[in-house]
């Protein structure tokens, strides 16, 4: 179904229009996975061998739900600073396979973002034929320790799964940190056994994105939502280029408020505040994901810095992203329409997007970086000018 509603400059890639359909879920629906709940550290989730769980009740859309969609959210309880990094096609599908047999074993999302923050650490996600001593394959398993052939440990669903054989016997893993769960199996020297903590952000991103359209990281670290809670956001330090500086991207989403015909047209909505005439990405789902390869996504953390892109998950297949304007508040198209298709955009709180009437599931932030966007921005930088960009 399309709605756009509004003609902007744009530009199309592998045949589809990259102006974004953003389809979010109508007044009443709930949800009891909403990510953006405040937690103190991980809640117990039973042996690991019953799956990820309900999702909640199923919201009601302002457009086409798939049919057997479901909404799993990916426990993070991150210790210390956490690494990002890019991550090469074939380092996110040797990540997916390690995701993907957990799933086939019925384990909980928790287990896959263990494994693949481990294989962070021992392999960078690749699939080694070397190591030190006689460590091979992804989670750098030795033969000579009992763990399988060198052809069976290069193989990524063996090894994966020889390591969940191992997760399944540690005591208590799903309340433990990750640290002390990933040292416990792969046994390293005592100086590096806190450093697969590091990978934990990182890990639940790509799980999250292997695991369904529709699963969100959740990080349970109290309640250390300094703008919701009256404080300063962090200082912005993003390291990508756009026409527009976020300063006056956030000028420009300002100065938008209370038009209307952005029906559906979020990441595009976001993409011209940066200056940009298109995106470059077909749907903000599709945008989040090519973050998180980039490593420029921060899932499920609840500090964003003020220009940064907000995703969610709608449960729908477009998802939805805002741009963050600093002191807790968004700018966010069809939020606030007075009527169906109006596509008004409004200036609103982060919580009237995940607790109001909408009910969105919080993915996390990333940096505004919009690959293959082209285009100049028709959102005039001053209200009712056009910005010279030259």
């Amino acid at each position: 179904m399309n709605g756009l509603g509004k003609t902007a400059t744009g530009v199309t890639a592998a045949g589809i229009s990259v102006l974004s359909l953003c389809v979010l879920a109508v007044s009443g629906a709930t949800t009891q996975a909403n990510a953006n709940t405040c937690q103190s550290g991980l809640q117990p989730i039973g042996d690991g061998e019953s799956g990820a769980g309900t999702g909640g009740e199923a919201p009601k859309f302002d457009g086409e739900q798939e049919a057997d969609s479901s909404q799993v959210t990916v426990p993070l309880h991150p210790e210390g600073a956490q690494n990002s990094a890019k991550w090469t096609a074939r380092q996110v599908r040797n990540a997916a396979t390690i995701t993907n047999v957990a799933r086939t074993r019925s384990l909980s999302p928790r287990a896959a973002v263990i494994a693949v923050a481990v294989a962070m650490q021992e392999s960078t996600l690749n699939n080694l034929h070397h190591g030190h001593a006689d460590s091979v394959g992804l989670f750098q398993q030795r033969p000579s320790q009992g763990w399988g052939t060198v052809s069976e440990l290069t193989d990524p669903v063996y090894a994966s799964g020889r390591f969940y054989d191992r997760l399944l016997k540690v005591d208590n893993w799903q309340q433990k940190s990750l640290a002390k769960v990933a040292a416990s199996i792969q046994r390293p020297a005592e100086q590096y056994r806190n450093e697969y903590a590091k990978w934990e952000a990182a890990a639940g991103s790509l799980v999250a994105k292997t695991w369904g359209t529709h699963a969100v990281t959740s990080i349970s670290a109290g309640c250390n939502d300094p703008a919701a809670s009256g404080g300063k956001d962090p200082k912005a330090t993003f390291n990508v280029k756009n026409p527009r500086t976020a300063a006056q991207a956030i000028t420009s989403a300002r100065n938008e408020a209370g038009k209307t015909g952005w029906y559906r047209m979020c990441d595009n909505f976001a993409a011209q505040a940066y200056g940009w005439g298109s995106s470059g990405s077909a749907t903000a789902n599709i945008h989040w994901n090519r973050l998180v390869d980039a490593g420029l996504a921060h899932p499920g953390d609840l500090s964003p810095p003020a220009g940064a892109l907000l995703f969610y998950d709608t449960g729908g297949s477009a998802g939805h992203v805002a741009l963050y304007l600093g002191n807790d508040q968004v700018a966010s198209n069809d939020v606030g329409d007075e009527y169906p298709r109006q596509g008004k955009i409004v200036i609103v709180s982060r919580k009237d997007l995940t607790d109001g009437a909408w009910r969105l599931r919080y993915r996390g932030w990333a940096e505004p970086s919009f690959p293959s966007a082209g285009g100049i921005s028709t959102v005039p930088l001053l209200p009712d000018k056009q910005v010279n960009q030259q």
